[in-house]
């Protein structure tokens, strides 16, 4: 025994070399090659990725993932995968496929792919945006009602005296003949909605030029790309914690903005709990007064603190720059379209005197302000692409799905696929009158998502936008001048935007 002991130690030394040579070509094999061949495996068409970095080198080419999802849709069909670093990512950009996983198959795809601004640090992980399964069923359940019709009445005066704002400054860009760039200014009227209407607090962020609100949620959102190199290497997920600040956001300046914001949402509930329920209905109030339920439909307790500050904290992500960007888009195609612009005119001119305050009811009734919106998010979806992670093995429509997986739907690729939309390119708000939408797929237009994991504030978002662009075009006329983009040069980050503005010419129209 002792001599082959010996013996074992000198074949160990004479050959350290050749052993380092193959442990590390073991780990190369097992950590950097292996898990690339998960969709070949699978029998899923999709570009060939490189060790450790997968398709990276696809994405810096083409700088923005919209643009490389589209390519590789027409280049692999509707269901194709990539690699974002190590993370493997199904494309799915067939219709019905889409309605099998968000609707019929909800329960295998439950929670959501990517981490979102925020960087999870408590309680910004309490939101809807990033629970999972029974924590998110739970508070979805809770909060769905705040969002009711009858509800978003109610917060309409709120929005209102916003937009009131909001066509005095168009008006005074009118009168000096003077561009603005639209989208900054939208930005600046979304942030005061938001403000006024999920934390109580009238931050004037249209005409005060010390607002603090907005220069923070902007830091908030510049700071995705920190939470994409998460996703790209989930062992980079300490490097994300520490970008944020960890313990109260005294790390780097996004972990800063990220503290401010909780921290005011905190103050303004404090101050609403001593001060008693509010006869203003704005959502804190409405969140304030909500009840849990059980699986059984019985009242168990009312948010807590935290849950209440992560949700306030999510309606700052979800309706500041999205809304904003739909506005920009909005107004930017209706320059470029006059023909459509006046027909819109015709249409507000008929029901709105510029008298008094718009209501919710009369947005609703405006069939061509709706076709305008759906028209523009279609061309320029905000939310450009979205996602989910299959919670167990399963086959759809002959496709096999492993649990952990990531699927994707790229939103910006299928609503500009020729397949479903004629001539895609052209603005057609046309495309989205009853008879035309009962033609094509309901799961070829997904700005909001599908099934019960939608945007949970897309009725607000949708009044919020149609009660500004009345506003403004029952005033002012957009028009295109030199500094207008043509094409529009995009950047992604949690949304699409523009990445030097929108710039347009602001005319009285009497």
């Amino acid at each position: 025994m002792e001599f082959r002991l010996v013996e074992l130690q000198t074949f160990l030394s004479n050959n350290l070399v050749l052993i380092c040579i193959v442990l590390f070509t073991v780990f190369i094999l097992w950590v950097g090659i292996a898990p690339f061949f998960l969709f070949k495996r699978l029998g899923i068409p999709g570009p060939t990725p490189l060790p450790f970095i997968g398709n990276l080198l696809d994405v810096i080419k083409k700088k923005e993932e919209f643009l490389l999802n589209e390519d590789y849709v027409k280049k692999y069909g509707h269901i194709c995968g990539y690699y974002l670093g190590m993370n493997p990512m199904l494309l799915v950009s067939d219709p019905e496929m889409i309605k099998q996983i968000t609707v019929k198959e909800f329960n295998k795809f439950v929670n959501r792919p990517f981490a979102v601004a925020g960087g999870g640090i408590p309680p910004t992980n309490k939101s809807l945006l990033s629970l999972l399964d029974d924590d998110w069923r739970r508070l979805r359940t809770t909060i769905t009602p705040v969002f009711s019709a009858a509800k978003m009445k109610q917060v309409v005066p709120l929005i209102n005296s916003s937009c009131s704002t909001l066509a005095k400054v168009f008006g005074k860009a009118a009168e000096s003949n003077s561009s603005i760039d639209v989208f900054r200014t939208y930005g600046k009227f979304t942030m005061e909605v938001i403000m006024s209407t999920a934390f109580g607090f009238e931050s004037n962020s249209q005409t005060n030029p010390d607002d603090a609100f907005t220069p923070n949620a902007q830091k908030i959102f510049m700071a995705s790309a920190v939470t994409k190199l998460n996703v790209i290497f989930p062992f980079l997920k300490p490097l994300m914690l520490l970008y944020f600040g960890l313990g109260g956001g005294t790390g780097t300046e996004a972990g800063k903005s990220v503290a401010f914001v909780v921290e005011t949402a905190r103050r303004m509930i404090k101050r609403r709990q001593e001060q008693g329920s509010s006869a203003r209905k704005d959502l804190l109030e409405l969140m304030l007064s909500a009840e849990m339920k059980d699986e059984h439909g019985n009242k168990v307790q009312k948010l807590s603190e935290d849950e209440t500050i992560a949700q306030c904290f999510t309606f700052i992500l979800a309706g500041y720059e999205t809304t904003s960007n739909a506005l920009a888009y909005t107004s930017y195609l209706l320059a470029l379209n006059p023909d459509k612009q006046e027909k819109l005119f015709e249409e507000i001119d008929s029901v709105y005197d510029g008298k008094g305050e718009v209501t919710y009811d009369l947005v609703q009734n405006m069939e061509y302000l709706d076709m305008v919106i759906n028209e523009s998010l279609r061309l320029y979806p905000p939310a450009f692409r979205y996602g989910r992670i299959c919670n167990e093995d399963c086959t759809i429509n002959g496709v096999r799905f492993e649990k952990g997986m990531s699927v994707l739907f790229p939103v910006y690729a299928i609503q500009r696929d020729p397949e479903h939309w004629s001539d895609p390119l052209k603005f057609e708000p046309e495309r989205f009158t009853a008879e035309a939408k009962e033609k094509r797929h309901p799961f070829s237009f997904l700005p909001f998502g599908m099934g019960p994991r939608q945007c949970i504030g897309m009725r607000f978002a949708l009044v919020e936008a149609k009660m500004a662009l009345t506003y403004l075009v029952k005033e002012c006329k957009l028009e295109q001048c030199p500094e207008t983009e043509v094409p529009l040069d995009l950047k992604a980050s949690i949304t699409m935007s523009p990445r030097n503005g929108i710039f347009l010419r602001i005319r009285k129209r009497y």
